[in-house]
C-alpha cells in the first residue's frame, strides 16, 4: 500500500525528486527543494524545512547525500561557481553551512554528491563538464578540495580518466584504496586512492548512476 508523503513540503523541486538517508537511521529522510533542505523523522510522513537562501539555486541535478560514515554529516547543493556553492550540515540537517568553492578552474553544476564509507569528513563532488576535473575530493568537510581525476588545469586527464560524464562513486570499505566512478561509459577504477584510473574492461560500456 501507499499514502502520499509530501506534508510539509514547499517550492520548487527538481525534475527528479531526490532523496537521501542513512542505513543507521533509516527513518529520517532529506529532500530538496528551491526553498532549502527537508528533513523526516518518521519516514515521510511530516517534513520540516532547514531555509537555504545563499549561493542556493533549484535544478534538475541538484543533489543531498548523506554520509555513510556518520549519519549526522549531510551534504546538498547544486554546483560550483560564482552563483552556487555545496552546503554541508554536521548536526543531522538542523544547519548548513556554505563550503568553499574549487578554484583552480571555474567549473558548474554537479551531477552528484558522493561521500567516503569511513571518514565522515571526506566526500566528493562529481562533475560531467567536459574537458575539466571530474571528480573532486574534500578531507575537512568543504574547507579545500582537490581534483582527484587529473585533469587540474588541462583539458585532458595525467592519471588516465577518461574525458566522459561522471555519475555516481563509491569507495570500497574493506579496501578505501579501491573507488569506482559510474560514468557514461561505465565504471572507472582506481586502486591507489584516486591517483590513477582505468576503465574496467569486464564490465560492459553503459552508463553506470548507482
Amino acid at each position: 500500500t501507499w499514502t502520499t508523503a509530501t506534508n510539509g513540503l514547499s517550492g520548487t523541486a527538481p525534475f527528479i525528486t531526490k532523496l537521501a538517508n542513512s542505513r543507521s537511521l533509516p527513518d529520517r529522510i532529506f529532500a530538496l527543494s528551491s526553498a532549502g533542505v527537508f528533513v523526516s523523522n518518521n519516514f515521510g510522513q511530516a517534513w520540516s524545512l532547514t531555509p537555504i537562501t545563499e549561493k542556493w539555486a533549484n535544478g534538475s541535478f541538484m543533489d543531498v547525500e548523506v554520509s555513510r560514515a556518520n549519519a549526522n554529516i549531510v551534504w546538498a547543493g547544486l554546483g560550483m561557481n560564482a552563483n552556487l556553492n555545496l552546503h554541508v550540515s554536521t548536526d543531522g540537517g538542523k544547519t548548513f553551512k556554505i563550503t568553499n568553492n574549487y578554484t583552480t578552474v571555474t567549473m558548474g553544476g554537479i551531477t552528484k554528491v558522493a561521500s567516503h564509507t569511513t571518514d565522515g569528513n571526506t566526500a566528493y563532488a562529481l562533475f560531467s563538464l567536459a574537458g575539466k576535473p571530474k571528480i573532486l575530493k574534500t578531507t575537512d568537510l568543504g574547507e579545500t578540495w582537490t581534483d582527484i581525476s587529473g585533469f587540474g588545469t588541462n583539458n585532458t586527464s595525467n592519471s588516465g580518466f577518461p574525458d566522459v560524464a561522471v555519475y555516481c562513486l563509491y569507495v570500497r570499505p574493506d579496501n578505501t584504496n579501491i573507488i569506482w566512478a559510474g560514468t557514461e561509459i561505465g565504471i572507472v577504477e582506481s586502486l591507489d586512492g584516486g591517483t590513477s584510473w582505468s576503465i574496467i574492461n569486464d564490465f560492459p560500456n553503459v552508463s553506470v548512476w548507482d
